[in-house]
């Protein structure tokens, strides 16, 4: 019989762990992969630096998760993205932001100063962002730039993103601008923030049951009792668990209001750098539109990431992974403005990862649409004292789709535990 019974072993359950463990809590873990870490995956076999097949950045300087950083004596590399964004239009090599036509220039410095009025601009009541946008003046073509560069960063569609969830976001942020990577990876920081937790991995929880005396969890053949449960699964598999009794109406509206989409990385090595060592941010309204480099700050790294959400994903996940590869490497000798033969001389690896394949996350983060901002918050509230709920989709109070909002989600409801306990 434990205090409190944790599922999933990814950035929210670990932080509630922590917490809770720390406090003299007897608790366990439980996670359905053979890894923590959950939709942050570092590999140390694609290249001769950590490659990070999911979650990258610190979003923010003042981000919670520097602090963990420190602590485990871990370091960061500065990134800057959007203010050196290499952009291609028309098939063209992209060039610099600065270099760009006037009107493609002044197109992008237009919707991203919109996108940052938003919380002045935004009529009473909820619209889509492509609402807000067209009764900014912006047409198709903006429209289809939006959707690369301030849709697809929520693994969303440009017309499903609920403008009011949004400034409730930009209202609450506390993380700052600024962006980074860990030198040594997430596998790393959470290795050392997992260090002494009991965790018990390969166990995929399918029901439970709940009273106000506590929980009795169902992990394949397995039975945990506890007196309390969190629960910080992506919300497609908590949509698939089996609550006997069931949640309050009010959960499930909230849990069905959310909207998953695929999200899908194709990374690439080369025997060289292909590109000019200031290359961070690059992007085109085509379906490979996102491209990043995973090794910047590394002398001599030859890594390239494209990374696609939603439609565009789920187009190259229909594809086989050779196919897939093969049409991304296309786009970016369009956008480095080099010949196939050339990539494909000095192509060393390659490699897609496809999050909505994975059962345990089945897409990327979670988004909500119009009309439905209040039940991010109504996500996150517990259940009779017994049942709380952490995760990026419940961090109404931070920045969901972010690692340090998972964070800072399962220090909340590891507090409410606490509380509940008295």
């Amino acid at each position: 019989m434990h205090h409190t019974l944790i599922i999933g072993a990814g950035a929210a359950g670990l932080a509630a762990g922590r917490l809770l463990h720390d406090a003299g809590h007897n608790i366990l873990i439980l996670e359905a992969r053979d890894r923590i870490g959950g939709r942050a995956w570092t590999d140390h076999t694609f290249a001769d630096f950590p490659v990070e097949l999911g979650a990258e950045f610190i979003h923010g300087e003042h981000a919670a998760t520097h602090e963990l950083v420190q602590d485990a004596g871990l370091h960061t590399i500065p990134v800057v993205r959007m203010d050196n964004l290499w952009w291609s239009e028309n098939g063209q090599p992209a060039v610099p932001r600065h270099q760009l036509p006037p009107p493609v220039r002044e197109m992008i410095n237009g919707l991203l100063r919109d996108y940052d009025n938003l919380p002045d601009q935004a009529r009473p009541g909820d619209m889509s962002l492509a609402h807000y946008l067209r009764g900014r003046g912006w047409g198709e073509d903006a429209l289809k730039m939006a959707d690369v560069l301030l849709a697809q960063t929520c693994c969303a569609r440009l017309d499903r993103l609920s403008c009011a969830d949004l400034i409730r976001e930009m209202q609450a942020d506390h993380a700052g601008d600024k962006e980074f990577r860990i030198e040594e990876g997430y596998g790393a920081l959470f290795q050392w923030y997992s260090r002494d937790l009991p965790i018990r991995l390969n166990t995929s929880v399918r029901r439970i049951r709940w009273t106000k005396d506590g929980v009795m969890v169902t992990a394949d053949n397995h039975l945990f009792l506890a007196d309390r449960c969190i629960i910080t699964v992506p919300i497609p598999v908590l949509r698939g668990l089996r609550f006997d009794p069931p949640l309050s109406l009010d959960k499930q509206r909230a849990i069905n209001s959310f909207d998953t989409q695929p999200a899908t990385k194709l990374i690439y090595r080369f025997r060289e750098p292909l590109w000019d060592d200031s290359l961070t941010y690059m992007a085109h309204s085509g379906v490979a539109a996102r491209w990043w480099t995973p090794g910047y700050g590394r002398k001599g790294a030859a890594v390239i990431a494209c990374y696609i959400t939603a439609g565009r994903a789920r187009g190259i996940d229909d594809m086989t992974a050779a196919t897939a590869l093969e049409f991304g490497l296309k786009d970016l000798g369009k956008l480095l403005g080099l010949r196939p033969g050339r990539l494909k001389r000095d192509l060393v690896a390659g490699k897609r990862v496809s999050w909505v394949d994975d059962p345990y996350a089945r897409g990327g983060y979670a988004h909500i649409s119009p009309g439905a901002v209040y039940e991010r918050p109504t996500l996150a509230q517990s259940e009779g004292g017994v049942l709380f709920f952490a995760g990026e989709a419940t961090a109404y109070d931070s920045n969901p789709q972010t690692v340090h909002g998972a964070l800072e989600s399962g220090w909340r409801a590891a507090r409410e535990v606490l509380a509940t306990a008295g």
